[in-house]
């Protein structure tokens, strides 16, 4: 009897030995199982770069004024170029007014030099034989007026006025129409009869 218990204490003995192994391989079976499932469910690599937050905006209670802040930090190229394209424009607006009043200026002295210059000799020599020239001796003063006919509606009448002395120049006193409106600056002279502004 003891040989037969001894049989089936060592038979129990392999058995449990075996179930062990047996339950090990299933437990290392099941590892690696997991661990393969583990490895193919491993989540892909994101397209996507990595959001980095910067120890201000982490903050709780950041205020709107720190918040603009840190977007004017994170766009400062754009915003750099936001402000030379304006200031730019700025600049090329003020040198484009600048070069006009000059331009306008310089054209409004050649004007008046122009006119101020006016002569009978001068007028003839711009503008041609006038369709009338008269002169008439008011001693001591002699007046010329001369009258030019630029087309059938278009008429001006120039008036001069000098002393009855040989060596006396001519001064200009005044440029009508035929309907007898009076120009008064050179540029409404020039504009109405532009062969004033001749060099000759």
């Amino acid at each position: 009897m003891d040989h037969t218990k001894q049989a089936e204490n060592s038979s129990s003995g392999e058995l449990m030995v075996a179930a062990v192994a047996e339950r090990q391989a299933e437990a290392k079976e099941i590892a690696e199982s997991l661990a393969g499932k583990r490895t193919a469910a491993a989540p892909k690599q994101s397209h996507y770069a990595a959001v980095t937050v910067s120890p201000g905006s982490a903050r709780s209670g950041s205020s709107p004024v720190a918040e603009f802040v840190g977007f004017l930090e994170q766009n400062k190229r754009v915003w750099l170029m936001v402000v030379g394209t304006i200031v730019g424009l700025i600049v090329l607006v003020t040198a484009a007014q600048r070069g006009l009043a000059w331009f306008s200026e310089k054209r409004e002295r050649k004007q008046e030099q122009a006119v101020a210059s006016v002569t009978p000799e001068h007028l003839l020599a711009r503008c041609g034989q006038p369709l009338e020239d008269t002169t008439k001796n008011v001693y001591p003063i002699l007046m010329r007026t001369m009258t030019y006919q630029i087309s059938r509606n278009e008429t001006y009448i120039f008036n001069f006025s000098r002393t009855a002395e040989e060596t006396s120049d001519w001064v200009f006193l005044s440029m009508k129409d035929g309907n007898g409106k009076s120009y008064e600056t050179a540029e409404e002279k020039v504009s109405a009869m532009s062969c004033l502004n001749s060099r000759k």
